[in-house]
Order: structure tokens, then C-alpha cells, then sequence
């Protein structure tokens, strides 16, 4: 035996004590001995696998799931296809990542649990969103604020027909639609149960809706209820500011699209919506959904295109407008209309424009019945709403006015309490209304005392732990200082601001912009005030003073996407599967002002005028994307998903002037001139992100999140007034 086999042999402490002699004996000791390293351990030993480490990415990249491979596969294999079979199926738009095109899959429901409903108290669709999200959850599992909500809505089906706040006056006088529309929630986005359900036992379809005092509605529909064949036909080339280039429509489908007839072809009746229904029955929901939601991308286009046209006109006759201007507005329409034609193109392709039959998958869907159910019912609610706002501050309490009409003394007004019904209430809401606008004056409506400036605000958040999206808002006018010292003194200020925040994975709150706006008189200047902070970074701040006079048109606009990111981990069935989430924003402060100032405190008088626009806005929109899962599985993700699109426009105009000594009442008087309007534009969770598994031949869908989507647009306040200053 060689001296380095004998010394391989030897037990390790002895060999390590002979190698260390060895070494301090010096080199030539070690001369011919060999060190042979020990062997390699023994493989582990592996055990057959469970169905949960078999669905382990961990797992299957081991030693052990290597060699448990083929077992493996045939296990996920099979659990899937029992799953798969116990599973409902539906048609669906199917991910490119699973070969696209429409396909059969099994469907999970999305649970609803941890949600976060809260706020939105000046608008119905908040109010409408709070009560549908109970349903959603069967009215089980509710968090404290939900619980809340559900015990008012409790005391209003309690309580008779008496009314106690704004809100349960909508609610009452749309009775019969308000718990149709509250049960609708149960759908979430299944817009084929909804509109089954509102042809069936307390549905809304063919049927004439009452309040709860027993006053019939008006009916969703008339004869003069017209809408275009699709939403594609909605569109005309639209004009632009003179001496710019203009974008020319060329394609064929602008063509086919640009048609009178079909713009107002539908006359929308129950009628008509199940006919279109019935015709259509062999065409998956999903498909008519579909196209639906990409013809209200395309309507947002339009809406889009005029409201850049719009603002261009309005500056133009107030003298806003310069070359520059123009050339920028051209060049904002001409995108927008290369982004609508290519919205056509994809429509011809669809077939939206097919003469050769009476109807085509673009015309109809369940999901257009709700978008056109909403259309006819949202805006005379939320007028309601604004103006019980407006005129009772919300105030029921037993010494409010609403209660004791006889303390503003007006012979419209007989009654003592007109908050034992709906229809009393509207009657009071009218004739105060009246009233005021007979009085001329600018006063507090709830108190009838004497203000100097009106501020509206309001603050909501809707969603869950995966998606969620809030906003806290301000806005409004104030003149100062008049009536308190010299009436040179007289300071003026509009001023709009906006809070948008999400959500992501998580329940924590991430502010996504904070936006301001505030254009005021100070001293002899014009100040202007604008602050845009987008995801934490201040990224535009201007305050700057303007001497005597100023005119400017200003829009700052930041895009952000892939933000907020954040991961988790959702089971598909009994595979885990890593899911990451973000955001992209859009947000921004659109600015117009047109301003003058000249004070004279030795005569004590002012020529102020501050007329402008102060509009923050903020749109923000989800997305998931996934990694690869285990080797069996294929995966992709569907779908979109708007959290919050809010705009706060505020235009006002502004005034103090001296009257001329031939006024017929007041001469040489100062007057205050006033035209306000404060809207609040805003959509909130629309939209469905689904992930798609595929194992073998069988696919299933996995809502992450599915919610019907809201919009409105209300009025919070408008106003016009002149009179002299002394009379506040």
C-alpha cells in the first residue's frame, strides 16, 4: 500500500495529528504523501411529496423535485382537472400569454372581505357605492364603518317616510330604484345578473317606480331617450383654432363613422334593450363587454378632445388666446384625433360599421344596459342631492328652517315641518330656492345669516386590500376685508385643492398627488399660487405676484407609471402564485386667470377683477403582472382597472366696481359681482384584474379584483349675484 493510501485510511483525528507533525517537521516530510479529500454524502433521501410541495416553486427546483418530477406533474395534473371540473365555466377573453382569442374556463369568484368604503357624502355615487359594497358582502363580515353605514341605512326603511339628512331624502325619493340598485351590488361585475334581475321581482324594467311616500318616478326612459347605434358614431371631425394645421381624417372608418343617421338611431326603451338581448344571445358576454369597455375608452377620447377645444374657446373670448396658445391647442387636438382614428381602424376591423346586418356585437351588452341605466338616473339624483345640500346644509335638527319653514317668511312656504316626506321636502327645496334667488343677497341658506364666499369639500375612499383609491378635495371664492375697514381694502381669491391616494396589496395608503390652485388679490398685486406634489416629490411650485394686471393660461400635467409597486401572493386553486401590483397616474393643475387691480384708498374705492379657472385633477388606473409559476402551470393576466379618475374644475369671476353716479338705485356705489360654479367630475373602481392559470388543456380565471364601476358629475355649487357692498 502507498504511504497516501495508507494515510487516507487512518481515522480523521489521527490523520489530522500526523499531517499537522508532518508539517512543522518542514517539506521534505510531506515529500510523496497524497491528500485524497473524503468522499461526497450520500444523496438525501426523498420522500414522496404532498400535493402542496408539489405546486412549491421551491420544491420543484430541489434535488428531491427533480427526481419527483413526473410525479409531480401528474399530481397537479390531476388535482387541477378535479378542480377544474367542479369548477363553473363561463366564456372569457383569454391573455395572449394563454394563446388569446376567447376560450371556456372555470371561474373562482373574487371574495370581497377586507374593504374600505368610507366618505363621499356630497355625491350619490358615493353614497350609492357604500350601499352596494353590503351587498357585495351579503351584509356579513362588515367593518366598523360599513356596519355604521348599514345601521343608517337600517333607520331609514325604519323610520316611515320621514327624512333626516340629504341623503335619505335621494334615497326615498328614488325609492324604489335606490334598493334595486343597493341589491345590484350583489353582482359585483356580472352585468348579465343585473340585468336579468331588473326584469324580474323588484327589478326596474317595464314598470312604473315609486317613491316611498307613493309618488311615481319619473320613467328611465322616453320617447325622446336616443342614442347612437354604438359609440363609435359618435364622432365628427371637430374644429380648431384658426391658422393651425388641422389632423385629416382619411381612413374609411372615419368615414363610415361620421354618420347623422346612426348617431341617434336607438330609441333606448326596455323594448329595445331585451330585443337587443335576445338577438344577441349566442354572443359570450364577455365579447359584448368587452367591446363595451373599449367603446368607452373611445368615448373618453372624444370627451377628451372636447374638453381641449372647450377651454380654448373659453379662453378666447376672454382674450386669453395668443399664437402660441393656439399652435399648443392644435397640437394637443391633432394627437387626440390620430388616437381617435386609430380607435376607428380597430372598430372597422370588429365590425362595428357591418351594414349587411341589422345589429352587430358592438351594439349592445349587458354592460351598456348599466352604463345607460346609470346615465338616466345618476344626474337627477345628484341635482337633488347638491341642492338639499346646498339649501339645508344637512341640517334636520328641530330648530332647523326645514323644520320651522314659517321663520323665513315666505307665503310659498305655509307648512310648519317639511321633512315628514320626499315630496315635501322637494316642494320646500323649490320654493326657498326661489326665494333666495328673489332676495338677491348672498346668504348662508342653512342659517340665513350674511357670507362673504362659498367653500364646498369632501373626502372618500372606496376599494379593498388588494386596490383602493380615496381623494380629499377643497374648493371655492371668497371676497375679505370689505365692511371691516376701508372699502379700498377689498381682497379677493379663488382656490381649488386635491388629495389623490391608492392603495396597492396592502391596506396602507399611499399619497399619490396633492394639487393647488389659488389665484387672489393682495395688497397692489395679483398673486398666483400652484403646487403640484406627485408621489412624494414636489415637482412644480409657483407662487409668484403679479402687479396690477395679468393674464396667463397654464397647465401643468406629470404622468407617472409603474408606481407604488407592490407584490403578494395569491392561490390559484392550490398553486401559490406571486402577483405584483402598481399604479399609473396621470395628475395635474389646469390654470386661467384674467386679472386687474387698481386701488385708491384717499377715496377709498377699488376696480378689482379676478376671473378664472383653478382645475386640479388626478387619474389613476391599476395593473398586476406575474412571474413564472410552477413548471406545470401557464399563467397570464387580463383585464383593467380605473381606481380614480377626479377632476374639481372651479370657474369664477369675480368683481368690484364703482357704479356711475347715474346708477338708477346706487350711485357712485361699490358693487360685488359674482358667477361661481365648483364641479366635481368622477369615476371610481371600474374595471376587472383577473389572473389565468392553464395546466394540461384546462384554463381557469381568478379575479383579483372585479368591481361594476361608478361615475358622476355634480354641480356642488353654483351662483350668480350683484350687489353693493354695503349690504354685507
Amino acid at each position: 500500500m502507498t504511504p497516501h493510501g495508507l494515510l487516507s485510511r487512518l481515522a480523521l483525528p489521527v490523520r489530522r495529528a500526523l499531517l499537522t507533525t508532518l508539517a512543522l517537521a518542514g517539506p521534505s516530510a510531506m515529500a510523496g504523501i497524497i491528500i485524497v479529500p473524503p468522499p461526497p454524502p450520500p444523496p438525501p433521501l426523498c420522500l414522496q411529496p404532498s400535493l402542496s410541495q408539489c405546486s412549491s416553486v421551491t420544491y420543484r427546483n430541489s434535488y428531491c423535485g427533480a427526481q419527483y418530477d413526473a410525479y409531480c406533474q401528474t399530481q397537479v395534473e390531476t388535482a387541477w382537472t378535479a378542480r377544474h371540473n367542479a369548477a363553473p365555466k363561463r366564456t372569457a377573453v383569454l391573455p395572449q400569454s394563454l394563446g388569446g382569442g376567447t376560450g371556456t374556463v372555470a371561474y373562482q369568484a373574487p371574495q370581497v372581505l377586507n374593504t374600505a368604503f368610507e366618505g363621499g357624502n356630497t355625491t350619490v355615487a358615493g353614497q350609492v357605492l357604500r350601499g352596494q359594497v353590503l351587498a357585495r358582502k351579503g351584509y356579513q363580515n362588515l367593518t366598523a364603518a360599513e356596519q355604521a353605514y348599514k345601521a343608517v341605512r337600517d333607520a331609514w326603511e325604519t323610520n316611515g317616510e320621514g327624512i333626516r339628512s340629504c341623503q335619505e331624502y335621494v334615497h326615498e325619493k328614488y325609492y324604489d330604484f335606490s334598493r334595486f340598485e343597493q341589491g345590484a351590488g350583489a353582482y359585483g361585475d356580472d352585468f348579465r345578473a343585473l340585468y336579468e334581475a331588473s326584469k324580474g321581482t323588484g327589478g326596474i324594467a317595464s314598470r312604473t317606480l315609486y317613491g316611498k311616500d307613493g309618488q311615481a318616478l319619473a320613467p328611465l326612459w322616453t320617447s325622446t331617450s336616443r342614442a347612437p347605434k354604438n359609440a363609435y358614431y359618435r364622432f365628427a371631425p371637430g374644429a380648431y383654432p384658426p391658422f393651425t394645421t388641422k389632423y385629416l381624417f382619411t381612413s374609411t372608418a372615419a368615414t363610415k363613422a361620421n354618420n347623422v343617421l346612426q348617431r341617434t338611431a336607438v330609441t333606448i326603451s326596455d323594448a329595445w334593450h331585451q330585443a337587443m338581448s335576445t338577438a344577441l344571445i349566442k354572443v359570450p358576454d364577455a365579447v359584448l363587454n368587452d367591446s363595451q369597455r373599449r367603446q368607452e375608452a373611445f368615448e373618453d377620447l372624444l370627451a377628451r378632445r372636447d374638453a381641449v377645444y372647450a377651454a380654448w374657446q373659453r379662453q378666447s373670448a376672454k382674450g386669453l388666446t395668443t399664437a402660441s396658445i393656439n399652435s399648443q391647442t392644435a397640437l394637443q387636438l391633432r394627437t387626440l384625433d390620430q388616437s381617435i382614428e386609430s380607435a376607428l381602424v380597430a372598430a372597422e376591423t370588429e365590425g362595428c360599421f357591418e351594414t349587411k346586418v341589422p345589429r352587430t356585437s358592438c351594439d349592445w351588452s349587458p354592460r351598456r344596459y348599466k352604463v345607460m341605466v346609470d346615465k338616466a338616473m345618476m344626474a337627477r339624483r345628484e341635482a337633488d342631492l347638491s341642492r338639499c345640500l346646498l339649501l339645508t346644509g344637512n341640517d334636520f335638527g328641530e330648530e332647523s328652517f326645514v323644520r320651522n319653514a314659517e321663520r323665513l317668511q315666505l307665503a310659498s312656504l305655509p307648512d310648519h315641518d317639511y321633512t315628514l316626506n320626499a315630496t315635501l321636502l322637494t316642494s320646500y327645496l323649490q320654493a326657498y330656492l326661489q326665494g333666495l334667488k328673489d332676495g338677491g343677497g348672498l346668504l348662508d341658506a342653512s342659517t340665513r345669516t350674511k357670507r362673504k364666499g362659498n367653500t364646498q369639500s369632501d373626502s372618500a375612499h372606496v376599494g379593498d386590500d388588494k386596490f383602493g383609491g380615496g381623494y380629499t378635495f377643497v374648493g371655492g371664492w371668497a371676497v375679505d376685508s370689505f365692511g371691516e375697514g376701508l372699502w379700498c381694502e377689498t381682497d379677493a381669491r379663488i382656490f381649488a385643492a386635491l388629495d389623490v391616494n391608492v392603495n396597492v396589496f396592502s391596506t396602507n395608503r399611499t399619497e399619490v398627488a396633492h394639487l393647488e390652485g389659488e389665484a387672489s388679490t393682495q395688497g397692489n398685486d395679483i398673486r398666483l399660487k400652484l403646487n403640484a406634489r406627485v408621489l412624494g416629490v414636489e415637482l412644480y411650485n409657483h407662487d409668484m405676484a403679479y402687479p396690477m394686471h395679468v393674464t396667463l393660461v397654464q397647465e401643468t400635467q406629470f404622468p407617472r407609471t409603474d408606481a407604488a409597486r407592490a407584490s403578494g401572493t395569491f392561490m390559484v386553486w392550490f398553486i401559490p402564485v406571486t402577483v405584483t401590483g402598481g399604479i399609473s397616474a396621470t395628475a395635474g393643475v389646469r390654470t386661467e386667470l384674467a386679472a386687474a387691480l387698481t386701488r385708491d384708498c384717499a377715496m377709498d374705492t377699488v376696480d378689482l377683477d379676478l376671473d378664472g379657472l383653478v382645475a386640479p385633477f388626478g387619474n389613476v388606473s391599476g395593473f398586476v403582472s406575474v412571474g413564472a409559476g410552477v413548471p406545470d402551470l401557464q399563467v397570464g393576466v387580463m383585464g383593467s382597472l380605473t381606481l380614480i379618475n377626479h377632476a374639481l374644475p372651479l370657474q369664477a369671476e369675480l368683481g368690484v366696481h364703482l357704479t356711475s353716479s347715474a346708477h338708477p338705485t346706487d350711485p357712485n356705489r361699490l358693487f360685488l359681482h359674482v358667477e361661481a360654479r365648483l364641479d366635481q367630475q368622477l369615476r371610481l373602481l371600474d374595471g376587472t384584474l383577473s389572473l389565468f392559470g392553464q395546466v394540461g388543456p384546462f384554463k381557469g380565471e381568478f379575479p383579483l379584483v372585479a368591481w361594476p364601476g361608478l361615475g358622476t358629475t355634480n354641480t356642488l355649487f353654483t351662483e350668480a349675484v350683484d350687489l353693493p357692498l354695503y349690504q354685507l
